[in-house]
């Protein structure tokens, strides 16, 4: 099958034509605009200049993150709270203001660049964003934003090395060699890139993008190592801003209907079961959430089927696909898609609005028309043990401390039965010696300080080892690759739901483990995940 035409599918109107859905938001912000010229003349004052600035200019304006920011908040604070309030009236309208007086100048681009002619843009610079370098005076505009992302994330961005924009320009152009209007289009929404330094705050994350704060997208510059890796993260996140775009214009949401001070807010429904909760459960998603992820894994879907069809003809150019923080596996984007569109119809379709609705539809048929094998409806299996191995590799890099050693040393014992009960549910025998989990690992004692770490180190790496073996038996022995239950006597157990319980309650244990850990990394403020 040729997947390079759904290519041109994902770019058609009204959901992906990035034209149309650029020029609806324009409308909505023109709209809410005109709404606040009565309590802001600044409002009035920036209509009235966007009236004769160019296409470009207008473009450029309405995309940019801190005018929009600025506009939502005037507007609407009680839907940004008190805890996000980083502007205060008196300084959104003066954004407002000095945006304003930019476009009546006749600037050449968005408001953040001020008169710099510096820019280093991630590609062509009338439809790629540029990237943030905090070393580059941009007046008010730029001192007002630096301050608000300092107060949102709490933390500021990273100055970008040459290094950093060769592999994100390198990213972009391979992104324009396997999935050229889809990636065209889905940049065409973003107007800034900021690298986070990946500590403090940004610990532990590889990319972000927030629906409070539109047209910027967080990269760490930490990873921007491989080309493939670099290029699904650009298009992930551009695609997060495309909808959030579309969403600006379109009754996506219910909630979006409802302007009441007293409207709903976020429900979590969905659990996205191959990422880890963490204390907070935060792999429970809202239905913004569910829709954001199942928009970016139809394309992801795409573009690493791509990837994988053309990686040796590429890997001159780009390296190998392989290479260290590779890509999503294609197959693993096609199954959290399916998974995606069954829970916003199950759980989430009365959250959804028209547009919601017609947009997953659409999505739906695109994502039947490019998988062949799609996974059963209703399985989870393969998610769940992609987040049981995730856990796994993340232990290898966990501080090694007593107290995690003893809960391994525990869950190891506990999953070992558990698998044997699963095989004994589907009717076959152990294949490995998982009883010798029951004595490692163990934490190491008082009296052998010294040798201690390394026994722990050891005891973090058998635990891996032996999650690597139960998964890949447990797959090897599904016969569709999704699903054990076909193998239960029909009056038996859930093979699947056993699999479940013991993944979510080592999840639990690992979690609280971690939170008790005073070195660990994620006590620390973290953004949480898009996907």
């Amino acid at each position: 099958m040729d997947l390079t035409t759904f290519d041109a599918v994902l770019s058609r109107k009204p959901f992906g034509d990035s034209g149309y859905v650029r020029e609806q938001m324009h409308r909505a912000f023109k709209r809410r605009l005109e709404s606040l010229c009565v309590s802001v003349p600044a409002a009035r004052h920036l209509l009235t200049a966007l009236q004769h600035a160019t296409p470009h200019l207008e473009y450029r304006t309405l995309g940019d993150p801190l005018l929009r920011r600025a506009v939502q908040q005037l507007l609407t604070p009680e839907v940004v709270g008190p805890r996000r309030k980083s502007l205060s009236p008196q300084s959104a309208a003066h954004v407002l203001e000095t945006i304003a007086q930019h476009v009546e100048a006749g600037a050449a681009n968005g408001p953040l660049q001020g008169e710099s002619a510096g820019a280093r843009w991630l590609g062509d610079p009338s439809r790629t964003p540029w990237i943030w370098s905090p070393d580059q005076d941009r007046g008010f505009a730029g001192h007002t934003f630096t301050r608000f992302i300092e107060q949102q994330f709490g933390a500021e961005l990273a100055q970008p090395s040459e290094s950093d924009l060769a592999v994100l320009r390198q990213g972009c152009r391979l992104l324009d060699e396997l999935l050229p209007l889809t990636s065209r289009g889905a940049l065409s929404h973003t107007h800034l890139i900021g690298l986070t330094p990946g500590t403090d705050a940004w610990a532990g994350k590889s990319s972000s993008s927030q629906f409070t704060v539109v047209g910027i997208i967080f990269l760490n510059r930490k990873l921007l190592q491989n080309p493939w890796w670099v290029a699904e993260h650009l298009l992930h996140e551009a695609l997060h801003q495309k909808l959030y775009d579309f969403r600006h214009a379109h009754s996506m949401l219910t909630r979006d209907l409802d302007d009441s001070p007293n409207a709903p807010g976020d429900v979590s429904r969905v659990v996205s079961l191959w990422n880890v909760p963490g204390v907070d459960g935060n792999n429970r998603w809202d239905v913004h959430r569910v829709m954001a992820a199942f928009h970016v894994y139809v394309h992801l879907a795409l573009l690493c089927s791509l990837a994988e069809q053309h990686a040796s003809r590429l890997r001159d150019t780009y390296g190998p696909l392989d290479a260290p923080r590779p890509m999503t596996a294609s197959r693993k984007a096609f199954a959290r898609a399916h998974y995606l569109a069954e829970s916003l119809r199950a759980e989430c379709w009365d959250e959804l609005g028209l547009a919601g609705r017609r947009m997953v539809d659409w999505l739906n048929a695109v994502l039947d028309a490019m998988d062949q094998t799609p996974p059963p409806a209703g399985s989870f299996l393969h998610l769940l043990l992609d987040r049981y191995l995730k856990e796994a590799r993340r232990l290898r890099e966990a501080p090694v401390t007593d107290d995690l050693a003893t809960t391994l040393a525990a869950l190891g014992r506990s999953e070992a039965e558990t698998f044997r009960e699963v095989l004994s549910a589907v009717g076959a025998k152990d294949p490995l010696d998982t009883r010798t989990a029951e004595q490692a690992p163990r934490p190491a004692r008082d009296d052998r300080a010294t040798d201690g770490t390394a026994d722990r180190a050891e005891h973090h790496a058998t635990f891996a080892q032996q999650r690597q073996r139960i998964a890949d038996t447990l797959l090897r022995l599904a016969p569709n690759g999704y699903s054990l239950d076909s193998l239960c006597r029909p009056a038996g157990r859930s093979a699947d739901e056993m699999v479940r319980a013991m993944v979510e309650t080592s999840s639990r244990e690992l979690a609280a483990t971690s939170a008790a850990t005073p070195a660990n990394p994620d006590r620390r403020p973290r953004h949480r995940p898009s996907s």
